[in-house]
C-alpha cells in the first residue's frame, strides 16, 4: 500500500490596507489544484497569487507521481488593517531593465476605483488611467519624456478608505 503523499499549504501574508495579494504555495506534491479557483492567478500552480475581496480558505489538491493525492487548507485573511498612507514613488527609471520601468499605485490595498493622471511641468495631462492595473511608462503619443518633474494626482477608493486624494511630484530619471 502506498504512502499519501504530505501535502502543506501555505501563504506569503493576508490582505490588508497595503497588500492586495499573496502568495500561496503548496509542498509534497508534484500536481496541484486549488479551490476556489476565482480569486487565483492559476490554480493548477504550486504558488498562486490569492487576490480575494473576502476572507477565503483555500483548498489544495496534490497528486504525487503514484497518484496518490491529499489535501490542506490555508486561510487568507481580508483585515482592515496596516494603512500604509498611500504614497507614491519619487522618483521612477523607464530605461527597460525590468526595474523600476512603470510609475504606478501599489501597496493600497484592493482598489475599488481610481483616477490616476500625470501631467508634465506645463500642466499637460501625459497619462491618465481608470484601471489600476496600468501604469505610466514615461512615454507621451509614443515618444520618451525627457527627465524632469511631474505631477501625479490619484482620487481613489479603496476598500479601507473612501475618497483618497492625493497629488504631489516625482523625478524621471533616464
Amino acid at each position: 500500500m502506498l504512502q499519501l503523499p504530505n501535502v502543506q499549504a501555505l501563504k506569503q501574508n493576508d490582505i490588508d490596507c497595503s497588500n492586495d495579494r499573496s502568495e500561496l504555495g503548496a509542498t509534497g506534491a508534484s500536481q496541484y489544484s486549488w479551490s476556489p479557483a476565482s480569486t487565483l492567478s492559476n490554480p493548477s500552480i504550486a504558488k498562486p497569487i490569492a487576490t480575494p475581496t473576502a476572507t477565503t480558505d483555500y483548498i489544495v489538491k496534490g497528486v504525487d507521481v503514484n497518484g496518490c493525492a491529499a489535501n490542506d487548507t490555508v486561510n487568507v485573511k481580508v483585515l482592515n488593517a496596516n494603512k500604509g498612507g498611500y504614497l507614491m514613488p519619487t522618483a521612477f527609471t523607464p530605461n527597460k531593465d525590468g526595474l523600476n520601468d512603470c510609475y504606478r499605485v501599489s501597496h493600497w490595498g484592493i482598489i475599488e476605483n481610481i483616477e490616476f493622471s500625470i501631467y508634465n511641468r506645463w500642466g499637460q495631462l501625459v497619462f491618465f488611467t481608470k484601471d489600476v492595473t496600468q501604469c505610466w511608462d514615461g512615454t507621451f503619443k509614443g515618444l520618451p519624456q525627457d527627465p524632469g518633474v511631474f505631477v501625479y494626482v490619484i482620487k481613489a477608493n479603496t476598500t479601507c478608505e473612501k475618497n483618497i486624494f492625493r497629488k504631489g511630484t516625482f523625478v524621471l530619471i533616464r
